[in-house]
């Protein structure tokens, strides 16, 4: 089943959500990092631990870009068209 959680960045605040990925429960925070101008992708388990920490790149409509190999056959999956993430 995928789960799909529309991105909303902020000026105050990192955004944050909770996903379902390969069977894991991952805490994605999305930071923002000034000097390279771009997004990240940080992941953490139950135990507060990182497992993922990835550069944020958008998928285009047809293809599918997973910002979390480590967990396959589950992916996350950002999709600039729709400004959504899409987890399975």
């Amino acid at each position: 089943m995928t789960t799909y959680t529309t991105f909303i960045p902020s000026d105050k605040a990192p955004f944050r959500f909770t996903a379902s990925v390969g069977g894991e429960t991952l805490f994605i925070t999305v930071l923002f990092n000034l000097y390279s101008n771009r997004y990240f992708i940080q992941a953490t388990d139950g135990n507060n631990s990182v497992v993922l920490f990835v550069p944020m790149i958008a998928s285009p409509p047809d293809s599918d870009i997973n910002l979390a190999l480590p967990f396959a056959p589950g992916s996350l999956i950002y999709r600039e068209s729709t400004n959504n993430f899409e987890a399975t």
